[in-house]
Formats: structure tokens, sequence, C-alpha cells
């Protein structure tokens, strides 16, 4: 048993990460925090490799990201990472994220286990034991189910290419987050700041499936706030393959 739970990480704000504006970019960060979470997996012993060798696989099930204030070009990013108490089938993973010792942002994940051939979830205590979890100091946020909407419009389709596939073969959870803010315009990303990025992963897509994706317009408040959901559908298929929700700020 592992007596810390929780794992630091630290990132330079690199051309790798940047968006147009010099900040790094929600794709960006996600992608610093599956690795986080890729590499404290593995240091436990659950790691893709480990999985993989009992016939199973990690999937991101859902996520919800909060950051008040992005990194911007040569900052320095600590992102914490721990385990929290988990179900019998859903495993629950927290991050903070820190520019230098100012908090800036936090998220909250939740992981299933997929047997490799069959994608049937599996229960986690059939795949491992004694999970660290941090009691202390968790989040306050949780990434809820975000129900599909039929009153949604399609806005742009995007084909599933060689180049949007993880380790697993399906699209990485990023490129999801990608095909968001690629509906966006640049005027609106120059104009607005996300502030809080939801999604839930309902079913896998791969190479050859076109991706249409759904949304709404929507209508700021006073304070210029805007929610706006979106979902991503198989042409192939009714149901949504993914659901999603940005909240978007006046910068």
């Amino acid at each position: 048993m592992i007596d810390n739970p929780t794992w630091t990480q630290h990132y330079d704000v690199n051309t790798i990460v940047l968006d147009h504006q010099k900040r790094i970019s929600l794709v960006g960060l996600l992608n610093l925090l599956q690795d986080t979470a890729w590499i404290h997996a593995d240091h436990l012993g659950w790691g893709y490799e480990a999985l993989v060798e009992k016939g199973t696989i990690w999937v991101l099930s859902r996520q919800k990201l909060v950051l008040r204030e992005w990194p911007v070009w040569q900052d320095k990013v600590t992102i914490n990472t721990w385990p929290r108490r988990s179900g019998a089938i859903m495993a629950l993973r927290e991050f903070e994220i820190l520019v230098g010792d100012k908090k800036v942002g936090e998220c909250s994940t939740s992981w299933l286990v997929l047997d490799w051939n069959t994608r049937k979830v599996q229960k986690l205590d059939r795949i491992m034991d004694g999970i660290p979890a941090r009691t202390d100091g968790v989040l306050d946020i949780t990434a809820e189910r975000i129900p599909p909407r039929s009153d949604l419009a399609e806005i742009a389709r995007f084909e599933v290419r060689n180049s949007d596939l993880d380790v697993n073969g399906h699209v990485n959870n990023t490129r999801y987050a990608q095909w968001v803010t690629d509906t966006m315009t640049t005027d609106e990303l120059a104009r607005t700041a996300i502030d809080e990025y939801e999604v839930n992963f309902l079913a896998e897509t791969g190479v050859g499936d076109t991706v249409i994706i759904d949304s709404e317009a929507g209508t700021p408040d006073a304070s210029g706030t805007l929610v706006r959901q979106y979902q991503g559908r198989k042409t192939t298929e009714e149901k949504p393959a993914f659901t999603a929700r940005l909240k978007l700020v006046s910068r």
C-alpha cells in the first residue's frame, strides 16, 4: 500500500501546448492532465501495460475542468493528482493546477476499466486491490452526467483520421475538445475565455467514422457569461458518442 496518494508533475508552457494567443490551449492542458494521470497510474502499478496484461484498458468516462486563470507562454505549471475513493466500477481521479504557488484550476475525472476484446465494463475489485485514496483536501467539483438534448443543431462534421487515435485504437479524449473548440470563431476565442469544460464519453469512435457536432448559439447573461452545450454523433448512429459543455466568460 502506497502511503501518499498524491503525485506531482511539472511542465513548461512551451510551443507544444500554446494556442495562437500565447496561452496554453484547452487541448494542450488536457494532454498534460492525461500525461500526469498516465504516469501516476503506472507508478501505482495500474498503468497501461499492467492492465493490458490483464486483458483490460482504462477509458475516461467523464471530466470536468475549472480554470480561473489560463497559464501563458513560459509559465511553469505544476499538476498534483490523486485517486479519490471510488465505486464498484468507476475510478475517480482529481487534479489541481498551479502556476508557481498559485492555484489556477482543478479537474475531476471518472474512469472505467473495459475488457480489451468485448469492451464490457469490469468491476474494479477484479482488476486491482488496495487503490490508495485521498480523503482530505479533495475537490468540491465532480464530473456529472450531461444529458443529451434533442434541440441542438448541426454546426460541423469531422472525419476521424489516424492522427485522432490513442493507444487503445479509438479517438483520443482530447480530440473531442479539439473538435468543440474548432467550431468556435477566431473572434469568439479572442473575446472569451473557457472558464469550465465538461465532457461525457458515451461511445467509441474510430477511423472511418464521420462525427456530426451539434450545438446551440446561446445567449450570454448580463455579465457576458455563456454556457453552451455540444454533442457529437456518428453519421451511422442516432445516439451521441459524447456530450460536452463549455462555460465561456468575457476576457
